[in-house]
């Protein structure tokens, strides 16, 4: 039998991302983020202020070298729970270009794409005939983080 997660398909400029809805603290409207520093890496966008506290903000069209296009009124922010060291990185967020959809996934409904892997990704799923979508790396994505902030 085959446990049914609830998921969000995640849309980022070029492609989409699945990922589990546990990890979703929150989905906010796109405000611009702060620069941190004048050199930081292309991925990392900057911190933005959420809930009272500052978390960082990641383009991961960027670390995929996918092309990015200007937010517009639809670009979202995604607000993730840090998994890896919630002391250090309790919350952090991506920018989304778009509302995510809720999905519940198993993984018998998944098909595996052979797909050159892509730096900070597990691999490329097939969600239906016309749908595919990368897992991404969150350990990966949160030691990224954890270096640069």
């Amino acid at each position: 039998m085959s446990h049914i997660i609830r998921s969000l398909l995640v849309p980022i400029s070029g492609g989409q991302i699945l990922l589990p809805s546990a990890v979703t603290a929150e989905i906010t409207a796109y405000h611009k983020p702060e620069i941190v520093r004048e050199k930081q890496p292309e991925w990392f966008i900057g911190m933005i202020e959420w809930r009272g506290q500052r978390i960082p903000l990641i383009a991961l069209e960027k670390i995929l070298s996918l092309p990015t296009t200007r937010p517009t009124a639809r670009f979202r922010t995604l607000v993730l729970y840090g998994l890896e060291v919630p002391q250090t990185l309790p919350f952090y967020a991506l920018v989304t270009t778009d509302i995510p959809h809720v999905l519940s996934v198993s993984e018998a409904h998944l098909a595996h794409v052979n797909e050159e892997k892509r730096t900070g990704f597990v691999f490329t799923v097939k969600i239906n005939q016309q749908e595919t979508a990368w897992i991404p790396d969150l350990t990966y994505l949160e030691n990224l983080l954890r270096k640069t902030v």
